[in-house]
């Protein structure tokens, strides 16, 4: 009986909706099939074209061939010359081997043969015989006979001009090559050669082609027989036709037999009336329907129009629908109370953030604050005293790929790991408290309310951590904050963990961080790194492998000293400033590497979270464009006289007169020719490369010895005192002296 209702509306409309459906497909089917007719009817007209003008290509092609060779060839031109009988006979045989090398350059030409008219001689490019005796004689006769110009006949050859296999058809071509005497050339194409150029234009299982004489006559088709009858022929509609303008054949097109699906078509206008027919009587009929099944709903609408005290004419006046009013008044009150619901639900969810926050707070710690917190936390159900607090931060690991990588679960991971912290807290001696403070970092607020246990914190959030490792895609890294005895005093403790999360750039990633760790280590200092900078930039500008040796000392440093992500990414950019300063001196090529390849990659590569992947990301991308300008260097032809040049400067630069007239003595080059070469090797004079040099000696030197700071001048090739204090303390910033009593301090 529930069913009763449905079913009779379901019987009333599937059968006409399958039936205007399918009609509606029909009449689909049909517009596709005309169009698809229509179009190989165009298909069909530019392949019947390109046929006869392949067709009209190829004979045009050896029509000059023979004319050129008539013209040209001395051994057919001596066989219709006037010789005397008796000297003919070397001649006949030059001309026999000519046509043999027609025959083998020529693979579509079937037979030639030459007509001697005087002598009514038949050359081959085997036998010499006559005409009466020649089986292609009445061809000869045609020709000679023939009053219209010469022109491309299909015939059939007997099988004794075949060498013995069956009759080959083929069309004929006679040439004129004695106008006086009437002799001529005669050339036999077989006509598989016409059917393998239509083969290759044309695909013989949907299409056929026909090549007609100009009297109508079959010459071969790529639906004929081995006899070249076309008897076996599939049938077929034929489509287009072209007419050669050489030949006067006729090439015919068409698709073949479509069977049933081509009868349809040829009905397409009777086919497209009786589906309109059909359509429109179920439209009709559901109009019809739509009416009878209408009386049961006006029924209902009375009914309640008198339960609403509204009448049948207010309600068509104002054009009300009384199902719609009903089921929108129940939606509106069940939306309301589920409104009102999501409402508490948020306010006490905003307001249990709000206390957390206001909790993590400095500037809290008042008596008033303390009493507030202590009724909040009663309405949260944590009714007993609270003898100390501890905080500890969650943040995800590589949060922009977890980003990514969980774009619509994240919400669900996020609370699943809320969801483990009070699952490992249970039976503890303390409560927990989490929220997100941001959206890569999990607040845990630790309440102790009776003895006050740090160490089972610490194996919590271990737990924690190695339970997120190994059922996770990804890991966390936890900074744990100090246990705080006052609970209004929490904020330390906030601060304190935020600041020891902070530092896993340095000490490493999923892994649990403690005030104790963040003391272990001295915090970094930029300014300490600048010489080092300064080093690696030259050194890699001027193509020098120790800056890899200066890039892991600088590393090494790194290790030692503490960094957040913030001042690392800092630190990498100064480095990044130094080597953008030092590759603008270079020449425009190896510049406009390193501002399109290079330097965006360093900036990306400052995404990274830890200090490690930062690290073995700038050396990958310095190390890999080192390579390439490298490889520039060694393209320009001057590259190994500059490395010679390079040489003789590290083992002479203690040398007073080291100049670039020296050099130019040295090497034979011109002066300000050696100057421009450097400039374009090094990206810098040679002047300054010269005192670089020898400020690196004199800063080991300084360093590395107890010599006095004239005999470090003499040393690296000042023998002015005052000469070298001077441009030290330009490349420093410092005075030798000073600079060796502020290293050996350190």
């Amino acid at each position: 009986m529930k069913t009763n209702w449905f079913n009779r509306l379901l019987l009333s409309y599937l059968p006409v909706f399958f039936i205007i459906t399918l009609s509606l497909l029909l009449m689909t089917f049909l517009t596709l099939s005309e169009m698809s007719k229509k179009a190989s009817v165009r298909a069909n007209n530019a392949l019947s074209h390109n046929i006869s003008k392949l067709i009209d290509n190829k004979l045009a092609d050896i029509d000059s061939l023979l004319l050129y060779e008539i013209q040209n060839n001395e051994k057919i031109k001596q066989f219709f010359s006037d010789n005397p009988k008796e000297n003919r006979h070397y001649t006949d045989i030059q001309a026999s081997s000519a046509l043999k090398e027609l025959l083998q350059n020529n693979p579509n030409i079937d037979s030639i043969y030459l007509y001697r008219t005087p002598d009514r001689t038949i050359l081959t490019p085997s036998t010499l015989t006559e005409l009466n005796d020649f089986m292609d004689s009445q061809f000869v006769g045609i020709s000679l006979n023939s009053r219209v110009p010469y022109h491309w006949t299909a015939r059939t050859l007997a099988p004794q001009m075949t060498d013995g296999r069956n009759a080959q058809r083929v069309i004929s071509l006679a040439k004129n090559t004695n106008l006086s005497n009437l002799s001529i050339l005669i050339v036999n194409v077989r006509v598989e050669s016409l059917l393998g150029w239509i083969a290759s234009m044309t695909d013989n299982n949907s299409t056929f082609v026909h090549l007609n004489d100009e009297h109508g006559n079959l010459i071969v088709s790529t639906e004929a027989g081995p006899d070249g009858k076309t008897s076996g022929m599939r049938a077929g509609s034929v489509l287009s036709s072209s007419v050669s303008e050489q030949t006067g054949w006729i090439i015919s097109s068409g698709t073949l037999n479509g069977g049933i699906l081509e009868f349809v078509s040829s009905l397409f206008y009777l086919w497209m009336a009786i589906a309109s027919v059909i359509v429109i009587a179920g439209l009709t009929w559901i109009i019809y329907v739509s009416r009878r099944q209408y009386r049961p709903v006006v029924t209902l609408m009375n009914m309640i129009s008198g339960a609403r005290k509204a009448s049948p004419a207010h309600l068509k006046t104002e054009k009300v629908d009384e199902f719609k009013f009903i089921e929108s008044s129940i939606e509106e009150l069940l939306d309301e109370s589920n409104m009102l619901q999501e409402q508490h639900k948020e306010l006490s969810v905003y307001h249990k953030r709000h206390l957390f926050l206001s909790l993590m707070e400095d500037g809290n710690a008042t008596a008033n604050f303390g009493k507030y917190l202590e009724e909040e936390l009663s309405r949260l159900g944590i009714d007993q005293p609270v003898s100390g607090s501890l905080v500890a931060i969650v943040e995800i690991d590589h949060y922009a790929e977890f980003a990514i990588q969980y774009r619509s679960d994240q919400h669900l991971l996020k609370y699943i790991l809320g969801a483990s912290v009070k699952e490992l807290v249970e039976n503890k001696p303390f409560t927990v408290w989490t929220e997100w403070i941001s959206n890569s970092k999990m607040g845990i607020l630790f309440l102790f309310h009776q003895q006050e246990s740090q160490q089972e914190v610490l194996e919590c959030c271990e737990k924690l951590r190695d339970w997120v490792a190994n059922n996770l895609d990804f890991t966390v890294t936890i900074g744990i904050g100090p246990l705080i005895h006052q609970l209004e005093l929490t904020a330390e403790s906030f601060r304190e963990a935020v600041n020891a999360v902070g530092y896993k750039s340095s000490l490493g990633m999923n892994r649990i961080i403690t005030p104790d760790h963040v003391v272990s280590k001295p915090k970094g200092e930029l300014f300490k790194q600048l010489q080092v900078f300064r080093i690696i930039s030259q050194s890699f500008r001027l193509g020098d492998e120790k800056w890899e040796d200066y890039y892991r000392e600088m590393y090494q440093t790194l290790e030692d000293q503490l960094y957040t992500h913030d001042d690392l990414s800092s630190l990498m950019q100064v480095l990044i400033g130094y080597l953008q300063k030092e590759m603008a001196e270079l020449t425009e090529e190896p510049n406009n590497v390193w501002i399109r390849d290079v330097q965006p990659s360093l900036l990306m590569a400052l995404e990274e979270e830890t200090q490690d992947e930062i690290y073995n990301a700038f050396y990958n991308i310095l190390k890999a464009a080192f390579d390439k300008l490298n490889k520039l260097r060694e393209s320009k032809s001057s590259h190994q006289l500059m490395h010679q040049v390079k040489i003789y400067i590290a083992d002479n630069y203690s040398n007073p007169d080291l100049s670039l007239t020296h050099l130019s003595d040295e090497f034979g080059l011109n002066a300000k020719y050696l100057s421009r070469l450097f400039r374009e090797a090094f990206g810098m004079k040679f002047v300054e490369y010269v005192s670089d040099v020898r400020m690196e000696k004199s800063i080991q030197l300084l360093i590395e010895t107890e010599e006095t700071i004239q005999d470090i001048g003499r040393a690296v090739g000042y023998d002015q005192s005052l000469t070298f204090i001077r441009v030290f303390k330009k490349h420093t910033g410092e005075t030798p002296g000073q600079y060796r009593k502020k290293n050996s301090t350190e």
